[in-house]
């Protein structure tokens, strides 16, 4: 007969519905953790051992699609009903009030919180507070959009490796005080921290740095650094004014910014940033050389003699360099006697042309790396900056025409290649 004369007893269907109860503690922890923690903690409702397992999740990951109010409520009955450790709080909202955020604080130290991640949308109305200093377990820290107020007798966090912090106002405290109270700091991004165009790093073990603003002076002294990436931005903006690009005579900022990091692998540096450089004293060598400097990435605009030295001299102090991406300043410097007779690039072996905007530029420095390069194995142009030419296949055969001191050398046009 039809199973619909037989229906299911209740007791059956709890037997059958509640098998996830016989789950690992391990293996439900982690399949709520991939789900948002609204519906890890509506799902409890399934089993009873999952009513108490979402409540035990190490791992909260708040990134609800709903308001302000609604996202409050949710991080306030996680966090009040959670029992055990927190290993990372990560909380994506459009804004929390500073109320709000001061509990969680609270809640999140006791808990010994590892890695904590607030990042919100609306800037300048999220206020973070001095309490967070007191997370003393924290190894990762990101922090976005909001305003950041240190303590007074900031003493550091000793564990810190990881530390983010973009588009935020920094109250009470130095980035060379909050940098150097970090001594485990292995990775540091600053990017647009308002209010602070001085920025001072001592890192000792500082591994890799990624630095986006619009600051007026940089000092970096990072022993163990491998890899930076340096942007900065002039567009005047709460009160900035954009610097000189023409050499003030100043003491060398290339030095005080590049001359102690004696370990970097892989740097990258934007245009404006090199403008920064061209502000200063160029010196020929620098006091250290970057042995182990095996991937440079230059935006060179060019728009003075300056910046292209600013280059020359980073080129000069990387004798072991593989791999260079470089957009092409408008000067044709590659010609010059003094130029030619320097042995820049032994062991390159790739090059990428991130764009130029001068033709006869670009034919000089190809035909600069192609017979001053002695291990160099492709030349990489972008395909689309060729085919915008008024004569592209006259720039073609020109390129063609170049001699080569590789014999592995070959030109290649690339669509859309990115590095």
């Amino acid at each position: 007969m039809g199973d619909h004369l037989h229906p299911k007893k209740k007791d059956d269907f709890d037997i059958n519905l509640d098998f996830i109860s016989g789950l690992p503690a391990e293996l439900l922890q982690k399949i709520l953790g991939k789900l948002p923690i609204k519906e890890a903690a509506r799902n409890s409702i399934l089993s009873s051992k999952w009513n108490y397992s979402w409540a035990e999740i190490p791992d909260l990951v708040f990134k609800e699609d709903c308001t302000p109010s609604q996202l409050t409520r949710i991080v306030d009955m996680v966090l009040l009903a959670h029992k055990g450790p927190i290993t990372t709080f990560e909380l994506d909202g459009e804004y929390a009030s500073e109320e709000a955020i001061n509990r969680w604080v609270a809640i999140l130290s006791q808990n010994a919180v590892k890695n904590l991640h607030l990042r919100f949308d609306i800037f300048e109305d999220c206020k973070i507070p001095s309490s967070i200093f007191s997370c003393h377990k924290l190894e990762q820290l990101d922090i976005s959009e909001c305003c950041i107020d240190a303590p007074e007798c900031f003493q550091g966090l000793k564990l810190l490796r990881n530390l983010s912090v973009s588009n935020c106002y920094l109250w009470g405290i130095t980035i060379e005080k909050l940098v150097s109270s970090c001594p485990l700091l292995e990775n540091l991004t600053l990017s647009y921290i308002f209010e602070h165009d001085d920025i001072v790093i001592h890192g000792p073990n500082l591994r890799r740095l990624n630095i986006l603003g619009r600051f007026t002076h940089l000092s970096l002294e990072a022993p163990k650094l491998i890899s930076a990436s340096i942007f900065r931005d002039c567009i005047p903006l709460f009160g900035y004014q954009p610097f000189g690009l023409v050499n003030d005579g100043s003491k060398s900022k290339i030095l005080c910014a590049l001359g102690q990091l004696s370990n970097i692998e892989d740097l990258e540096i934007g245009s404006m940033f090199c403008a920064y450089l061209a502000s200063g004293h160029i010196p020929k060598k620098l006091p250290v050389i970057f042995h182990h400097l095996k991937k440079i990435v230059i935006h060179l605009y060019g728009r003075t003699k300056e910046e292209v030295e600013v280059a020359l001299c980073i080129f000069r102090n990387a004798p072991n360099v593989r791999t260079l991406y470089l957009r092409l300043p408008s000067q044709n410097i590659w010609e010059e006697q003094r130029i030619r007779t320097i042995s820049l690039f032994k062991h390159l072996q790739g090059v990428k042309i991130l764009g130029f905007n001068d033709v006869v530029s670009m034919l000089g420095f190809a035909k600069f790396i192609l017979s001053t390069a002695p291990e160099l194995e492709k030349l990489v142009i972008d395909e689309d900056d060729v085919s915008g030419l008024e004569d592209s296949l006259a720039f073609v055969m020109k390129l063609a025409s170049f001699s080569r001191l590789s014999s592995k050398a070959v030109i290649v046009f690339d669509r859309n290649s990115s590095n």
